[in-house]
């Protein structure tokens, strides 16, 4: 009977087992006699089915779509932008929900992992595992979280997945003073999801749960066994102004006011399930290591320098910054990086990096060059597929690269000349696409866009047509006007130039000739640039000056957009550096060494402060959602590989 076992599995697997009682006895307890126990329990239990429901034996697979998908999750009759899909995978039903929706609205932890193929995860429990999928092209990560779900109930309804999880109410809430500040705990009937948000001084918790009755206000003082009061609780003065509970349609929010910003520590316990907020001046995210996929790990860590300003004994001695990274392995088949920006058909134009990425259908990005926040236009180089979308200004650093994974990072110095007639001498170009505006001659291509406005008061826009003035135009007010870019030509502009406008006659023939320094940037296809440049072969090479930046750029503190190569070919680090505990901000310099203990060996600084962005998989890594300011371009990484990852080519 043995053989029979694989043709009939395919059958009776889609059935619970019989109970076992069923065939107590019926023979001996041998290896082969059990899987014949097996087979009949299943067969059975099919019969039974059928007899019950007057049905043919069918895969309940057949009746519903192979796969489901959209954009919108509903829970416990919330609404929330998350990302899912639902399929039939080995005889069952798997919900994929997108990681970080599972991370900010249910709560869930996302643990170190260095495997492709599974996230390891913890929700008031032990650490576990789940299934890793994507969609296609690759934008965002799923993950199959079946342990949490087959206690749910889940349905969906078009875009909209909707999951109701079970009731759970708050049993108590307690509070405590520690020696290294203060610790809140909230003790539940049974693990529900949560989330949390700050805004300055005030930290809100909302819990998917009743309140119990009688929970009306919170002591100040309830220490258990696991939260352990200091000696003399008078010694340490409380960094909570006041605590809130109250009950809103189903939901326990508790708030938290305390004396000054702070960074809320959040963990959730088992036996009895519990959630624990601790606050503390020094508080600092554990550090972290995801492989994302295959070529590309997300990062988040601490880094410490000495604290040179240091004056005091209360000084720290040391400053920990909070760094948040991509590693990418350009190596990696299937994966690439290209240049981005806010509006595909020209220049002008800013929006979210998340915005940006989703528009472009890439899987991670960090902001990139610099832009003029008024007039919403380049005043840096972006080049790409060997097309200068914006040139270059002056003499800063910009990355290059090309499709085979070779990067160069170095100061960048463009040119642009244009003869008049063949004649020998040269006229010098001040500008390429770009919206830093200085007197002279400045040109304009179609990949500026369709048609250009005056950027200052009375230009005189001279149209070319192959290698043909064929009009001039005088213009009034900047801002006012557009002017056509012809497809096969170009726009030269003249600010505060008249005397080279007097040459740019209709008629006249116009060559030109543009050049870069280093030599080998004009081979790479793709660059862009930002500064000042931080590290070449491992030294720190800062030089403001050099590269035009003004005082007091060169000094003040900032949040850090950087990117960098490493010693391993193909192999970037794209980071964001914020401050650390006590609000200090890292300076230029301090980034060049935090960017060396992370294994760089060239780098680059990009657009900073409120730019400071790094994005992967439909989430902003380093801000919160609130606190996300527009950008002009990007750097993107895109990924073209199956959707099912495997355990391969880990860093």
């Amino acid at each position: 009977m043995l053989p029979i076992l694989p043709v009939f599995d395919k059958i009776t697997a889609r059935f619970p087992l019989a109970p076992i009682e069923l065939f107590h006895g019926f023979l001996p307890f041998h290896r082969e006699n059990m899987l014949i126990q097996v087979f009949h329990r299943r067969l059975l239990t099919a019969v039974m089915t059928v007899a019950s429901a007057s049905l043919l034996i069918a895969d309940t697979s057949q009746s519903m779509p192979v796969q489901e998908q959209g954009t919108a999750i509903q829970l416990n009759g919330q609404t929330w932008s998350g990302r899912w899909i639902k399929r039939v995978e080995e005889g069952r039903l798997a919900n994929y929900l997108q990681d970080d929706w599972l991370s900010g609205a249910l709560g869930i932890d996302l643990l170190d992992t260095d495997r492709a193929d599974q996230q390891r995860l913890r929700w008031f429990s032990s650490p576990f595992f789940a299934a890793v999928t994507f969609d296609k092209p690759v934008q965002h990560r799923y993950l199959d979280v079946q342990s949490l779900t087959q206690q749910w109930r889940t349905e969906s309804a078009g875009n909209t997945l909707k999951i109701f999880t079970p009731d759970s109410i708050v049993q108590g809430v307690r509070r405590s003073k520690q020696e290294w500040g203060d610790r809140i705990v909230i003790d539940l009937s049974q693990r529900t999801p949560w989330q949390i948000q700050t805004q300055g001084k005030t930290i809100s918790l909302a819990i998917a749960a009743d309140l119990a009755p009688g929970i009306a206000t919170i002591p100040t003082k309830n220490p258990t066994k696991d939260v352990k009061p200091t000696k003399d609780p008078k010694e340490k003065v409380s960094l909570i102004e006041s605590v809130d509970l109250q009950a809103q349609n189903k939901q326990a929010i508790l708030k938290i006011l305390t004396k000054e910003a702070l960074q809320p520590d959040v963990q959730t316990l088992s036996d009895p399930p519990r959630i624990t907020i601790d606050l503390r001046h020094d508080y600092q995210p554990p550090d972290q290591s995801i492989l994302w996929t295959n070529g590309l790990l997300r990062r988040q860590q601490s880094i410490a320098l000495p604290n040179t300003a240091a004056k005091t004994e209360k000084d720290p001695k040391s400053l920990r910054f909070n760094v948040t990274s991509l590693l990418v392995d350009l190596k990696q088949p299937g994966l690439s990086m290209r240049p981005i920006w806010s509006n595909p058909n020209g220049m002008q134009g800013t929006s979210s990096l998340r915005e940006m990425a989703e528009l472009w259908q890439a899987a991670a990005a960090i902001n990139g060059g610099f832009f003029n926040r008024d007039r919403k236009l380049p005043v840096g180089p972006i080049r790409a597929s060997n097309r200068w979308m914006a040139g270059p200004v002056l003499n800063r650093g910009a990355i290059a690269w090309n499709n085979q994974a070779e990067i160069s990072v170095d100061r960048l110095l463009f040119s642009e000349v244009i003869f008049v007639n063949n004649s020998v001498k040269p006229i010098p170009l001040t500008n390429l696409n770009s919206g830093y505006v200085q007197a002279g001659l400045a040109r304009y291509t179609p990949t500026w866009g369709a048609t250009y406005t005056p950027l200052t008061d009375n230009e005189v826009i001279i149209t070319v047509q192959g290698d043909r003035v064929i009009s001039q135009t005088r213009t009034g007010k900047a801002g006012q006007g557009k002017l056509i870019i012809p497809p096969t030509g170009y726009l030269l502009v003249a600010r505060q130039a008249p005397e080279l406008a007097a040459q740019m006659t209709t008629g006249v023939q116009l060559t030109g000739k543009t050049s870069t320094k280093p030599n080998n940037f004009s081979a790479f296809p793709h660059i862009i640039g930002a500064g000042p440049l931080l590290l070449k072969d491992g030294n720190v090479v800062l030089d403001p000056k050099l590269e035009l930046f003004r005082p007091p750029f060169d000094r003040q503190g900032a949040s850090r957009s950087t990117i960098a190569t490493t010693k391993d070919e193909g192999k970037l680090i794209m980071a964001t550096i914020h401050a650390t505990p006590e609000g200090i901000l890292p300076s230029l310099a301090q980034a060049a060494e935090i960017l060396k203990k992370m294994g760089a060996v060239n780098a680059l600084n990009l657009d900073g402060g409120g730019s400071t962005t790094l994005y992967l998989g439909g989430t902003v890594l380093n801000r919160a959602p609130g606190n996300i300011g527009p950008v002009h371009n990007g750097i993107g990484i895109f990924i073209d590989f199956p959707t099912t990852p495997t355990n391969q080519d880990q860093f």
